[in-house]
């Protein structure tokens, strides 16, 4: 399927609200699959871990602590006055104590477990730590089970396994699968998916055939497609631009959706016909599109990065605005150059701009609209480890 074809996806979700427990197997290009996904799921109004660490408890805490940003406390507050018509606001965490010794339903519940500790956290003003709760009902099957329990249904962040480059795909596929069959069991409804190479997924058949994990693959599979090296260089020729060698490899080799290739397309035009009409919705410029949409296909930055991002300084008589900004690493990505660098002026503002960065804590990282076509697999290394520097936890996912 390609990207933007839900089709596949939504009669896998219907199997899970029929509570069938379903993992979706995204089998193709690993980029294609993560966009399909996150495309997917950013139409429902889900938000999307994505992981390369099979190990359940890994996978689980990066799901909790989205869990726990879609704002938990509050539904806590609402379960607790559901069950014991109790206003958690007015307590202390004595009175939650004793309220939860007589609590109406079994206290060792996943459910309860996880709103006592979420509840007792707020009482004492203490941080949310989803780590905490990962650690204290140890089991990854009763995490899901306690805060799917907690959480309204639409709000439950959807998961995402990313086959890591270099892994041997029937060992990764059968971890995953491991990982994630009890995830499922505990709350079918829970959206799940595995992006992996095809060729894993047809060798993780024939070494597992007749195995549990090999029919939740199989009964989950969905094929993904991209645009092939060939089709990108009749688009670009159509568009009058002699193909950039190293930038198509790279694009196609790791798996390039058909939206992405126009964006590229319309940059790489851009670049060497550049004029004021050249601007993206929602974007400044077509290159800074094609970047954010490169951006969302990599598991490592997947959801990190906002396009024109207001920022807590002034940038002369208004309030700053980035490129793209990713706020939890507090990384800024600008592009110079095409429509709106034409000046020497212009690029001694966004020196300024620059000094004001740093003052707040952002690393700001500056590329020219033509490396982002030409020179792209660079400019991508660059912003991931950027990225895995400052937010290491994200490292988990290669």
């Amino acid at each position: 399927m390609p990207p933007t074809d839900s089709m596949p996806l939504d009669r896998l979700q219907t199997r899970r609200a029929q509570g069938v427990p379903t993992v979706t197997i995204l089998a193709g290009p690993i980029g294609v699959g993560i966009q399909a996904w996150r495309g997917w799921a950013a139409t429902r109004g889900r938000t999307v871990r994505p992981a390369s660490d099979a190990d359940p408890t890994a996978l689980v805490a990066g799901w909790a602590e989205d869990a726990f940003a879609a704002g938990l406390v509050d539904d806590a507050t609402a379960w607790l006055a559901a069950v014991a018509g109790a206003d958690a606001d007015r307590m202390t965490r004595h009175d939650l104590d004793r309220l939860w010794q007589g609590l109406p339903i079994d206290p060792a519940a996943p459910a309860a477990r996880a709103a006592y500790r979420v509840l007792a956290d707020a009482a004492t003003g203490a941080r949310p730590d989803p780590e905490a709760l990962v650690r204290e009902l140890a089991d990854p099957a009763a995490v899901v089970r306690g805060l799917t329990g907690l959480l309204p249904e639409p709000r439950w962040p959807a998961l995402l396994l990313v086959e890591p480059p270099g892994a041997d795909p029937v060992a990764w596929l059968t971890a995953a699968t491991a990982a994630l069959e009890p995830l499922v069991a505990a709350e079918p409804r829970l959206p799940v998916a595995v992006a992996v190479r095809a060729e894993g997924v047809e060798r993780f058949l024939a070494a597992r055939a007749g195995t549990r994990g090999a029919a939740l693959v199989r009964e989950g599979l969905v094929e993904v497609r991209g645009v092939s090296g060939d089709e990108l260089t009749q688009r670009l020729r159509a568009a009058g631009v002699d193909p950039p060698p190293a930038a198509a490899a790279a694009l196609t080799a790791g798996g390039l959706a058909d939206d992405v290739a126009d964006a590229f397309v319309a940059a790489a035009a851009t670049v060497r016909r550049p004029t004021a009409g050249d601007v993206a919705s929602d974007f400044r410029s077509v290159h800074e599109q094609f970047l954010f949409e490169q951006l969302e296909s990599l598991p490592q930055t997947a959801g990190l990065f906002r396009p024109n991002a207001e920022l807590p300084f002034r940038h002369g008589p208004r309030t700053g605005e980035a490129d793209l900004l990713a706020e939890r690493p507090r990384v800024a990505v600008e592009v110079d150059g095409a429509v709106f660098h034409l000046h020497p002026e212009q690029y001694r503002r966004d020196r300024r701009k620059d000094w004001l960065y740093q003052q707040h804590g952002y690393v700001v990282l500056r590329f020219l609209a033509e490396d982002v076509v030409e020179n792209l697999p660079a400019v991508l290394a660059t912003i991931v480890d950027a990225v895995t520097q400052r937010l290491p936890r994200r490292g988990a996912c290669p």
